[in-house]
């Protein structure tokens, strides 16, 4: 015999045993009530039996203790819904004997032994526990869905160029160094030793705040004597210009601004009207 035969033949007797003891169990159920009916002495063994029936089979099964937390409650009412309905009606039978009373538990007992008989509530409660388990949007959930809503957001936002996004995402973002700033364009300047970088408010109207430079040379890890902010030319306080690089060295000053000088201080009311240059080599030379 094949392996998955044996396997499929012992689950079918399995399967089969377990229905032959569920209708046992409802024919012995049924068989207590009836005889509740007529006498008391077997009643209580009978609910001591039910209550530990019930019980038992409820929390050793392993179908049922490994169904999902949110299916457990109605697992566990279909499943002990019988037994507590058999329980009540024999405690009826030991606390009602007038007539009208038997009437009503033997109506009872035929209804709950038809019912079960056909619902066979043990299986059924088996079936919905191997049920899929419920979809639950929990709160992680929710959060990823926000944030990935926030990241689509921000993604819109963003500029096209590698330094307005580096911008954007480091310096500019909350609680950066420059936040509610953005960068509106970039250009090297000075034969290309120095970097200008034009910022501009996110909120028109408003200046552009205020940058740490310590913590923007920590960001970006250039020296904070290489980072400068000076006003754009021309513009208001809602742009600025950060410069990126070396300072440029102060021109000599021009040979007119140099004797003028001179001539304020050791020549005054001269005027300087020509300047000859010619080479001394030959004369200083001993």
């Amino acid at each position: 015999m094949a392996l998955r035969t044996y396997i499929q033949t012992t689950r079918r007797a399995g399967m089969a045993v377990v229905s032959g003891v569920g209708r046992l169990a409802t024919l012995a159920g049924g068989s207590a009530m009836a005889a509740g009916l007529f006498t008391d002495a077997g009643t209580l063994p009978a609910i001591l039996t039910t209550i530990a029936a019930g019980l038992g089979g409820a929390f050793l099964s392993p179908c049922l203790q490994l169904a999902h937390p949110l299916k457990k409650p109605v697992v566990f009412t279909i499943y002990l819904a019988p037994h507590t309905l058999l329980v009540s009606n024999l405690v009826t039978e030991l606390a009602w004997d007038a007539t009208e009373g038997r009437l009503v538990q033997g109506g009872v007992a035929v209804l709950w032994t038809a019912g079960v008989w056909w619902l066979r509530p043990g299986q059924l409660a088996k079936r919905v526990a191997k049920w899929p388990e419920p979809v639950v949007e929990t709160d992680d959930t929710e959060g990823d869905q926000d944030a990935t809503g926030a990241e689509v957001e921000v993604a819109v936002e963003l500029p096209d160029d590698p330094a307005g996004r580096w911008w954007a995402l480091n310096a500019a973002k909350k609680d950066g160094v420059a936040e509610g700033t953005r960068v509106i364009a970039v250009r090297a300047i000075e034969d290309r030793r120095r970097v200008a970088v034009a910022l501009a408010a996110i909120e028109k109207g408003e200046p552009v705040p205020d940058i740490k430079m310590k913590r923007l040379s920590a960001l970006m890890n250039v020296p904070e004597q290489l980072l400068e902010i000076e006003p754009i030319p021309g513009h208001g306080a809602g742009v600025a210009m950060l410069l990126i690089g070396p300072k440029p060295e102060a021109a000599p000053a021009a040979d007119e601004d140099v004797w003028a000088e001179i001539g304020r201080s050791a020549l005054p009311g001269v005027t300087l009207t020509e300047i000859n240059e010619y080479d001394m080599s030959k004369e200083l030379s001993p």
